[in-house]
């Protein structure tokens, strides 16, 4: 699997095929929306989910961070999807054996307590974490005076082709002030973006980061959510 390298607010991003941001400068990797225990949180409510997407994020996660090798692992919000569950030891089991610093920016589903955070080893950001030119968020909103790159969104795109045919495919979005993560956890869903012009659009696959801004350079400038 072969990274694509784009510029963003000058800086020398690296998207991996896994969803995930590596800051070259700065030897950090960033994802979001890992979503552990979501599986686990609703066969608790009745509903049979199946196992096994915690441990299938996780080992696509070692993957990067062998690839990588980073100083530091930034989670952009939504680690855990809800209350805790036994998965959770799952996660602090595997995070106990990183080497590299594990940083979350917490999002709207990081409820546990305080405490399982500090047991897990995580350096904990209740809001954004700044390094600039960048500001990182879970909820991707615009900020003068600097890029935001968040998640939250699970942002995806549709590409159409003749025939009537489609494919719905999670997707990197960078706009003018804001740049979006696709969700990394396996047990997640995508919302449909309608980017414009002003967008550059990076599809993911299981192998393969790609380039689908021509898809969309002929829409006009849009309110779509960015």
């Amino acid at each position: 699997m072969v990274p694509v390298e784009i510029l963003v607010a000058g800086e020398r991003l690296l998207l991996h095929p896994h969803r995930g941001i590596y800051w070259e400068r700065m030897n950090w990797l960033i994802v979001s929306d890992l979503h552990l225990g979501k599986a686990a949180h609703f066969r608790k409510a009745g509903v049979a989910l199946p196992e096994g997407h915690d441990t299938a994020t996780l080992e696509r996660l070692d993957s990067l961070l062998h690839f990588f090798t980073p100083e530091r692992l930034l989670i952009l919000g939504d680690l855990f999807h809800s209350s805790h569950n036994n998965n959770w030891e799952l996660f602090t089991n595997w995070a106990s054996y990183k080497h590299s610093h594990l940083h979350l920016v917490k999002g709207n589903h990081d409820i546990l307590a305080d405490r399982r955070y500090e047991e897990a080893g995580l350096h904990v950001c209740h809001d954004t974490l700044e390094e600039g030119p960048f500001v990182f968020s879970h909820e991707p909103t615009a900020r003068p005076g600097c890029y935001v790159i968040g998640g939250h969104i699970h942002p995806g795109v549709v590409l159409t082709g003749q025939g009537r045919q489609y494919l719905r495919l999670p997707c990197f979005a960078f706009g003018p002030q804001v740049g979006l993560l696709p969700a990394f956890g396996t047990n997640t869903g995508t919302f449909t973006l309608e980017p414009d012009a002003t967008h550059r659009i990076y599809a993911t696959t299981d192998r393969a980061v790609l380039d689908v801004s021509v898809a969309f350079a002929g829409r006009q400038t849009s309110g779509s959510r960015k």
